[in-house]
Parts: structure tokens; sequence; C-alpha cells
């Protein structure tokens, strides 16, 4: 809340701030665009945060905490506070399964499908939102029990959020699942809270698969976020399906799987492919094509594993 103080800057001055942690004083060193007097206003204000979290059982952790999720570090902008509420067991182990809400039968089967699959082994995370995201988060009109709600608004749903957020919200703490956000929890969700949300789904998430979504639907702020980051990407794609050739609907998914990274850049309004971390692009056209996504995870995991070790 502070004025020059932002993720990228808490992200890029992490070491700095943890030796500075406990001194007001030396924070205030740290950007001339704020002072003591603004630091202590929102100490106060922080103080009414906590005191609502614990009234509402929500948890705080920050970005200088141990049990921070790694994989949200290797955003550019990660968020410095989350709130949670629910399972946090289910963190470290997530897939994202996204699309567009105004999703047709065909996605909307599609989407159950996959999350039969991978709701076996991993958390499936998304919006909690209507169309694609629903529908990969339930069976038999019941949702899973490890699923990850990554909100728009502040984790007092009933307040802060949508109709349908508010109902698959319930249902995901009612069966053992955990809500994630980034924002306070009385804070409404907005137009640009959306899409803030979103990388928050990407920065989680081992894996993310794209079921459905137009050239232009909301989809692509989630996948532009993702592809910085060294992970797979797959791609629902049905070659011989007269509504996937030839419905707007599927369109992003024609032309990720046509252009490879091009294609992610048409999409995404990415400059340089050069910005394109993705692992692998993995076309997904038929149940045992769900495989070649956990061997590419358990892949990146050894990478990952040897370059911490050297």
């Amino acid at each position: 809340m502070l004025n020059g103080v932002g993720s990228a800057f808490i992200k890029k001055n992490i070491q700095l701030i943890k030796l500075k942690i406990d001194s007001i004083e030396e924070l205030c060193k740290m950007n001339e665009k704020f002072n003591l007097l603004d630091l202590e206003k929102n100490i106060n204000y922080a103080d009414k945060i906590i005191d609502d979290c614990k009234e509402l059982n929500i948890q705080i952790i920050t970005i200088l905490n141990e049990e921070y999720p790694k994989s949200l570090i290797e955003l550019k902008d990660p968020p410095p506070i989350l709130y949670l509420k629910g399972n946090h067991a289910l963190l470290n182990k997530a897939i994202a399964i996204i699309g567009t809400r105004n999703s047709t039968d065909l996605g909307n089967k599609i989407a159950a499908r996959v999350a039969l699959y991978f709701s076996n082994n991993w958390s499936i995370c998304n919006g909690l939102v209507d169309g694609i995201d629903k529908h990969s988060i339930m069976f038999e009109n019941k949702v899973f029990s490890n699923v990850i709600g990554v909100l728009s608004g502040g984790l007092n749903f009933d307040y802060t959020c949508s109709k349908i957020t508010r109902e698959l919200a319930k249902q995901v703490l009612d069966n053992a699942g955990l809500l994630v956000s980034e924002q306070e929890p009385f804070k409404k969700e907005d137009q640009f809270s959306g899409s803030k949300a979103s990388r928050i789904q990407a920065g989680l998430s081992k894996a993310m698969i794209l079921v459905q979504s137009t050239k232009n639907g909301g989809s692509k702020y989630t996948i532009k976020a993702f592809s910085t980051l060294f992970r797979p990407l797959a791609v629902i794609y049905f070659g011989n399906n007269s509504e996937f050739q030839h419905s707007e609907n599927f369109e992003a998914n024609r032309i990720i799987i046509e252009k490879g990274k091009k294609g992610i850049m048409e999409i995404c309004d990415i400059k340089k492919i050069d910005n394109i971390s993705i692992s692998k692009i993995i076309r997904i056209e038929k149940n045992e094509d769900y495989q070649l996504i956990d061997k590419e995870i358990h892949a990146n995991t050894n990478v990952n594993q040897m370059i911490n070790f050297l």
C-alpha cells in the first residue's frame, strides 16, 4: 500500500527486506517515495487486516515465510502476501485447467474428463468462475476434494465475489479444498483483479491445460503469466471434430497447436519469442496423452533439483 512498493519491488529487494524487517526506520530508507509516517499509518491498517483474518480463520503467509510456495517466486511479480483458507497441503501439487467462461457442451465434457484424470494425483487450480473452470472441478455435480480456488476478491467471499464464485468457493471448503487470494479479506473483486489473480494460478501450477478458448478470451492472461515459466502447456486438440476445427470457441487452441510459441505470442501480445520460457507445448488428442504431462512435470522437477544441487 506504500507508494513505490509493488510486487516486483518486493521480489527485487527481498533479501534486503529480510535484513531490515525489524527496523521501521531502516525500511523507510529503501524508497524515497514513502516516509515513516506513511509506514506507521499502514501498519495500523495492517493490524486491522490481521484481526479480520483471525476472526475469519484466514491464514496469512508472506513471501518472507518458509511455507510460501517456491513455484510462485518464479513469477516476475509474485504476490508479497497470500491469504489462505482451507487445506494448505494442496499448495505444492497443483495443475491449472483453464478455458472460457462461455464454454460449449463439448468444452464442458472435455474439462470434466481431463479433471477426472488429474484429480487422482494433483490439485486442480482455477478461478472458480462459470464455464471451463466450473466443469473442471466437478464430477456428478460435486466438487472434487483437492481443488485450489484462486479468488480475485478477498476470502470473505460472501461479500467480495460474484454469485457463481461464492457458490463454488463454499463447496471447495466443504470438500477439504483450499482458497487463495492476494487481496485483503473484505476487498471486492473488480475489472483488474481477475487478470492479477490469473498470474497466481499460473505460478502455483506445475502444468497448465487449455481446454477451450477464443483468441481474445480471458485465458490469454493466465497463459501469458505461465509463458514466463519453464513448465509444460498442454492444449486440447480434436483434429477430426467439426466444432473444434471451425468454431471460434476453440480458436486459441488451434492457433497454439499450429504455430507453437509464435501462436502464444499472437494470442498474448508478447513481443519477443525469447520471452516465452514454456518447456514444451503438448497436444492432447486422446486419454493416453495425459501421461505426457506427468512425464514433462517430473522431467522438469529433476532438472530443477539438479540446478539447485549445483
